[in-house]
C-alpha cells in the first residue's frame, strides 16, 4: 500500500471542509476524485501533498506518517500539479522541467547526466522535446499545462497528484494531457490521483473513484463497481439526473438532464 488516509478532518476559517476521510491507495492505481464544486476535493489533494495539515487524522505514505518526511524527502515521493493559472514564468521549458530534479541535485544544484536524461524523458513523454528552448511565457495554456506535468514527472515520484489538469483546455490539448498521463503511468507505473470533472472518463481511464459530497466520502472503490449503475451513482454525487449515450466506438457518454 502506497498511501493511506485515516479519519482526516480539516477546518479552514472555522468551516469544516473535510470530515472523517479514510481510504487507501495501492501502487500503480489511477484514482479519480469527483464531486461538486466546494465538496473539498482540492483541500483533500493539498492535504495529501503536505501543503495543508489536517486538524485530525493520519496520512501514511509508504508506511511512514507523511508529517515525518522532510520537505526534500516528500518531494522525492509526491509530485503535485495545481490548477492552472495565467502567471507568466520567464524560464525556458527545459530549465523549468530541470527544476523538478531539485530534490536530487548535488552541491550547488549541479545537474548530472542522469538528471539530464530524466528531463529529456519527461519532455518526450509530454510531447515537449521541440519546445525545450522556448520561453514559458510564449506558450499557450495547453502547452503550459504539459510543461507543468513534465516538471512533475521529472521528480520521478511514485505518487503524482493532479488538480483538474484539463480544465479550460480545448479538446486537442485535453487529449494530449490524457495521452501523456497514459504514457507516464505505463512508463513508470506511477500512482496517479486526479481531480476531474470529466465524468465520461472515470469508468474507462481510472481504476478507482473517490466521490466527495459536502466534505465527506459518499463513495470509494473501483470504477468497475459503479459501471452497472453509473447513472444513479452520478446523480447521487452531483444532485442532478443524467442520461447515458454511447459513442460510435462504444464509449459511454453522460449528459445532465435539463429540467
Amino acid at each position: 500500500m502506497l498511501l493511506q488516509l485515516q479519519d482526516i478532518c480539516c477546518t479552514i476559517n472555522r468551516k469544516t471542509i473535510l470530515s472523517d476521510i479514510s481510504f487507501s491507495v495501492n501502487n500503480g492505481q489511477r484514482w479519480a476524485i469527483i464531486g461538486k464544486n466546494g465538496a473539498g476535493k482540492s483541500t483533500l489533494i493539498k492535504c495529501i501533498a503536505g501543503l495543508i495539515t489536517p486538524d485530525k487524522g493520519v496520512i501514511t505514505l509508504d508506511g511512514k506518517p507523511l508529517n515525518s518526511y522532510s520537505v526534500k524527502q516528500r518531494a522525492k515521493m509526491i509530485a503535485y500539479v495545481p490548477q492552472m493559472n495565467d502567471r507568466p514564468l520567464p524560464y525556458t521549458v527545459y530549465d523549468f522541467v530541470m527544476m523538478g530534479r531539485f530534490p536530487y541535485l548535488g552541491f550547488m544544484a549541479k545537474a548530472f547526466s542522469n538528471d539530464k536524461k530524466i528531463v529529456e524523458e519527461s519532455l518526450e513523454l509530454t510531447e515537449l522535446t521541440e519546445y525545450a528552448l522556448r520561453r514559458m511565457d510564449s506558450l499557450s495554456g495547453g502547452e503550459l499545462q504539459r510543461v507543468f506535468l513534465a516538471g512533475a514527472v521529472a521528480q520521478k515520484t511514485p505518487l503524482l497528484l493532479l488538480d483538474e489538469p484539463t480544465t479550460f483546455l480545448d479538446p486537442c490539448h485535453q487529449n494530449r494531457i490524457k495521452t501523456a498521463m497514459d504514457r507516464i503511468h505505463d512508463a513508470y507505473n506511477t500512482t496517479i490521483i486526479t481531480i476531474t470533472h470529466e465524468i465520461d472518463s472515470i469508468l474507462s481511464n481510472y481504476s478507482n473513484v473517490l466521490a466527495l459530497k459536502k466534505g465527506a466520502i459518499c463513495f470509494s472503490g473501483s470504477s468497475a463497481s459503479v459501471e452497472s449503475n453509473s447513472i444513479e451513482f452520478l446523480a447521487s454525487v452531483f444532485d442532478v439526473e443524467f442520461e447515458l449515450y454511447s459513442s460510435k466506438t462504444g464509449s459511454k457518454l453522460f449528459a445532465p438532464v435539463h429540467s
